[in-house]
């Protein structure tokens, strides 16, 4: 995914721009205009083929295919294609875990020991910290060996989790927030054990099933599946054939296949009633905080920001091969849902479109103001977070200013003035940094949220 945000697992990129609202399309015209955004989207290189799906209140005015499912062969993506949704799985792993605790099989206050006695955490972690990513618990998506050498492999829920089960935990639960890929694979032992079901059984036969998502599923390596797509990377400007990953890795973490009509379904579903009671799905969308006050703007897995002045409950995902993004707009009861099978690929960015064009907004367009070689001096320099792993690299070079964070390609950053600046791949994301004289002490990027960067010496 072209994201400056390198090594964050997943992105909500937020506008922060203000927009021009006009009347909001009808359902002609937005079918009109969805295709005219995927059109534009299909033409980048990295683009291989979309599974796009529009709903405003609980009517679906959109479920289509674009592109190629299968570049091989040359199979089109249709609206029934199966794509991978990496971490979109989330939202179905916590509403498994809180059906249960309606039922009284598990409780938001009981800890890993109870739940799996066989797991050595200390702090203790709740269910309630694994569902809100406070657990602390270290995620094996970390691993950058592990995942290049070892991820293809058909293992064991006991072999995965011996990757993970000795690190010591990140930070005493509760009192930090950090996305864990571990936590929700246990999630999903947990939902095995309280359930007597394995999770891939109790999520088809509790919500596909029930809900007749007939084209969401788990992921299998072993069956013959009708309309599955082909996943790919885009690497040194060539797009290539995703990695192989065992559906076993990812887990309840990642492993569910869908298309958008399904995701979108299925946020309909949850947020009318019809999954969990109003109670649960109340708790899934409320932003946890806290202690220091500060909000982690996650609940149940699910995001919670504000986008264009509204409440989005939303969730990104990212897994060899493919992309996704899932986003509800309560107020407006609009939902869409974008899936890519290509991984370097920003479903995020179209998503966000498809919202304006079905809210009747218009796009945001950025300046490309000068840089005056002195001001320019002062945003140049090394950057790096103290609070997840995110360095950025900022350059000027005969007037003009580049960003490359490691393993991203150099990009252009346009400049709105006033410390402002906007990449030029993606307009809705904004580097600030503060005003002053000398040389800028750090940077804001707003890319999922506001993730702050300080100077390094």
């Amino acid at each position: 995914m072209r994201s400056l945000l390198a090594g964050v697992p997943f992105v909500l990129c937020i506008a922060l721009c203000a927009a021009v609202r006009a009347a909001p399309p009808s359902d002609a015209e937005l079918g009109a205009r969805v295709d005219a955004i995927a059109a534009a989207s299909m033409a980048e290189p990295n683009a291989v083929g979309l599974s796009v799906a529009v709903a405003r209140g609980d009517k679906v005015i959109v479920s289509k295919g674009y592109g190629k499912a299968d570049l091989e062969f040359a199979v089109p993506m249709d609206a029934q294609t199966m794509l991978r949704i990496g971490s979109v799985t989330k939202q179905f792993s916590a509403a498994a875990a809180m059906k249960l605790v309606e039922q009284g099989k598990l409780s938001l206050d009981d800890t890993l020991d109870k739940m799996l006695p066989e797991f050595p955490a200390t702090g203790p972690v709740t269910l309630r910290h694994i569902l809100n990513h406070t657990s602390g618990i270290w995620s094996y998506t970390q691993d950058g060996a592990f995942m290049k050498r070892e991820a293809s492999l058909e293992l064991t829920p006991a072999e995965l989790v011996a990757t993970f089960k000795d690190r010591p935990l990140e930070f005493q639960p509760g009192t930090k927030w950090n996305y864990s890929n571990s936590a929700y694979y246990l999630l999903g032992e947990i939902v095995a054990r309280a359930s007597g079901r394995s999770y891939a059984q109790y999520v088809q036969e509790e919500f596909f099933t029930t809900l007749g998502l007939d084209r969401t599923r788990y992921e299998s390596n072993r069956e013959v599946m009708r309309n599955r797509a082909q996943g790919y990377g885009f690497e040194e400007g060539v797009l290539v054939n995703d990695r192989p990953i065992g559906p076993d890795v990812p887990g309840a973490a990642g492993a569910l296949l869908s298309n958008a009509e399904g995701l979108v379904r299925w946020s309909l579903a949850l947020a009318g009633g019809k999954v969990v009671s109003a109670d649960s799905y109340a708790q899934m969308t409320t932003p946890g905080v806290l202690p220091d006050g500060n909000g982690t703007e996650y609940g149940f897995g699910l995001g919670i920001d504000t986008w264009e002045k509204r409440k989005r409950i939303s969730h990104g995902g990212g897994i060899f091969g493919f992309s996704s993004m899932l986003a509800y707009l309560p107020d407006d009861k609009v939902t869409v849902a974008v899936i890519s099978n290509c991984d370097a690929f920003n479903p995020g960015r179209v998503a966000d479109s498809i919202m304006r064009a079905a809210l009747g907004l218009t796009e945001f367009v950025a300046l490309d103001l000068p840089v005056h070689a002195a001001e320019a001096s002062r945003f140049a320099g090394e950057y790096a977070s103290e609070e997840v792993p995110f360095e950025i690299s900022i350059v000027e070079r005969a007037g003009q200013v580049f960003a490359q964070s490691p393993g991203q390609r150099e990009t252009r950053l346009l400049y709105q003035g006033k410390g402002e600046f906007r990449p030029d791949f993606d307009h809705q994301v904004r580097i600030v940094f503060p005003a002053g004289d000398g040389p800028a002490a750090g940077l804001v990027l707003h890319q999922g949220g506001e993730l702050a960067a300080k100077r390094k010496p």
